[in-house]
């Protein structure tokens, strides 16, 4: 009995040196950063008072994984980055530009570090970030019309204000179509602005335009209508640029137009590097009139949108033979565009498939299952494969990993596709990933649906794990949903971005599964 108590005593003392052992190794984290307040500044699309986000943490743990999370009012902080700082206790950090792009930052007060060292002992630290969106300049009292002297200048008043500053006043007219710039004014940053300008007609100006800038760039404009005098007809385009993806990206053209007398004829002119071409008549409609003012609509369908269009232009003839022109940039987007493509499954022993290979090339973007199983050089310029299982599953198969059993189901009157092994040395290698709801993939459903996506490059996608699925099927994807696709060439080469935007399905139950049809939009990297 002597010899247990003894050895229980003993193991007591032990445990107890040990937790004694263990509490003096425990470090209390702390740390200092060293940072900036920023302000983000929306009319800027930037932070000041320096550009990029960044500073110096120094901490008494070993840092192994440092979390960078957005704070915003009212909503949960966001992961935006991570960094691995291999152990530091001293790291300068700063956060990548190409992140911002995809984050909404309004709201914004802090981004939040959390400094992570091997045995999970953390460390937070915040970086204060201000949102700023400063109001634009307003103009007032500048008069809705005005007849100008044909022979002397002519007063035009008002005010311009702005609570940042007044950099800039300009003045335009359009007797040469366009509005140019006939004359500007430097406030020097004042905040409220006495306008006393003497405009000096050119003949043929139908309008005048003021705008006020502000220190940031912000503007404010207003046009004012010449009255009682002859002008030459005036064009304005809804838009300040036609951004277009080929071959079906491409936006309205719609605009008004007002003259003196009737209207005549309205051409539509296609402008490129070696000249002009004529694309045809104009109907303008019709909205109101006066004795002296005419005022239309116009909506031009057809234009021949391509890779060497630089504008499109308009030239108007009024009732008295005088005439103007006017015109709006176009810009051709780095990636194509289709909409509303509907692609077949691998089709069944009796039914060819016209559809079931996406190709991506503006004038072949799919090809049918015989066009492929028939010939071999169509093999390797498949970028995905359209593929239903017995269950229904309808799924977008990588090309560089079809199994055996299923490369067997897509034929062309019984003929079997049979390309070399697929690998990414033999086909396309693409993978997949479906789009959910973090930070930088709704902002990349919000770009879609407001159609505001000007780039497809990696940058844009920033933010998102790489896509890394072979044949994701509707088990994963919705009739909402999104799905990065990137497509390297076989044997290597250059990879290209694909968004594909997932319209409708129609699954057809076995044994006729093979039929079944998926409608979507596919943007792809130029």
């Amino acid at each position: 009995m002597k010899i247990q108590i003894k050895s229980f005593i003993f193991l007591a003392a032990l445990l107890l040196v040990m937790a004694s052992c263990k509490k003096d190794k425990f470090i209390e984290p702390t740390g200092n950063l060293e940072a900036i307040d920023y302000t983000w500044n929306v009319a800027l699309k930037g932070f000041q008072p320096e550009k990029t986000v960044g500073g110096k943490l120094t901490t008494n743990i070993n840092v192994k994984t440092l979390y960078y999370y957005i704070q915003r009012t009212g909503k949960a902080d966001s992961l935006i980055q991570l960094d691995f700082p291999a152990g530091e206790k001293e790291y300068a950090f700063s956060i990548k530009a190409d992140v911002w792009p995809n984050i909404d930052l309004v709201g914004v007060k802090g981004l939040k570090l959390l400094a992570v060292q091997d045995n999970n002992t953390s460390l937070e630290k915040l970086v204060k970030i201000t949102y700023f969106n400063p109001a634009a300049p307003v103009l007032k009292d500048l008069p809705e019309t005005v007849t100008p002297s044909l022979t002397g200048t002519t007063a035009i008043t008002g005010k311009a204000s702005s609570p940042t500053g007044i950099s800039k006043i300009y003045f335009y007219d359009n007797s040469t179509g366009n509005f140019a710039t006939v004359d500007s004014i430097s406030p020097s940053g004042s905040k409220d602005v006495t306008i006393n300008y003497n405009y000096t007609y050119t003949p043929g100006a139908g309008q005048l335009k003021v705008t006020a800038v502000d220190i940031y760039g912000l503007k404010a404009e207003k046009v004012i209508q010449f009255v009682n005098i002859p002008f030459k007809p005036v064009i304005s385009f809804e838009a300040d640029t036609l951004r277009a993806a080929l071959p079906d990206g491409t936006p309205a053209i719609n605009g008004t137009l007002k003259s003196y007398t009737a209207l005549s004829t309205v051409e539509a002119w296609v402008v490129t590097a070696g000249g002009e071409t004529l694309q045809g008549p104009v109907i303008p409609v019709l909205v109101s009139n006066t004795a002296n003012e005419y005022n239309y609509t116009f909506s031009l369908t057809g234009f021949p949108f391509a890779d060497n269009v630089k504008e499109c232009k308009l030239v108007a003839k009024d009732g008295t033979n005088s005439s103007n022109a006017g015109s709006v940039p176009v810009k051709i987007l780095p990636y194509y565009r289709w909409n509303n493509i509907t692609l077949m499954s691998q089709g069944t022993a009796t039914v060819n498939s016209p559809s079931c290979f996406f190709l991506g090339e503006p004038a072949t973007p799919f090809l049918s299952a015989c066009e492929v199983v028939n010939d071999p050089s169509n093999h390797a310029k498949v970028d995905f494969a359209i593929f239903t299982n017995s269950s229904g599953n309808l799924a977008f198969n990588n090309p560089a990993n079809i199994s055996a059993a299923t490369l067997t189901t897509f034929k062309c009157s019984g003929a079997a596709w049979t390309p070399a092994t697929p690998t990414a040395n033999t086909l396309k290698k693409t993978v997949f990933r479906v789009l959910g709801t973090g930070v930088a993939e709704t902002s990349i459903y919000n770009k879609y649906n407001n159609n505001t996506i000007t780039e497809l490059g990696d940058a844009f996608f920033t933010g998102i794990s790489a896509p890394n699925a072979n044949a994701p099927n509707q088990t994963t994807y919705t009739t909402a949903s999104l799905i990065w696709a990137k497509m390297t060439p076989a044997g290597g080469g250059t990879t290209k971005n694909i968004l594909i935007k997932v319209q409708s399905l129609n699954i057809v139950a076995s044994p006729n599964q093979g039929t079944s049809t998926i409608t979507v939009d596919v943007m792809k990297e130029k």
